[in-house]
């Protein structure tokens, strides 16, 4: 499963509140947001949905000639 990024504004004091939130929580702003998301969407939905990959990119191949 891929990801895919996109641009959403608020007002900068929801920004500030929704960071310090996901600070508690002990997650990343966007794994915050979209747990808030899922939340709010009907149970046969939420459970239809793909795992949240990581928030990670893949490690690239080594150079084994260096």
């Amino acid at each position: 499963m891929t990801s895919e990024r996109k641009n959403i504004t608020q007002p900068i004091d929801w920004w500030a509140a929704f960071e310090t939130e996901a600070k508690k929580d002990g997650l990343t702003l966007s794994e915050w947001v979209g747990a808030c998301c899922v939340a709010n969407l009907p149970a046969s939905v939420s459970r239809a949905l793909a795992d949240r990959p990581p928030a990670s990119r893949p490690k690239k191949p080594r150079d084994e000639g260096r």
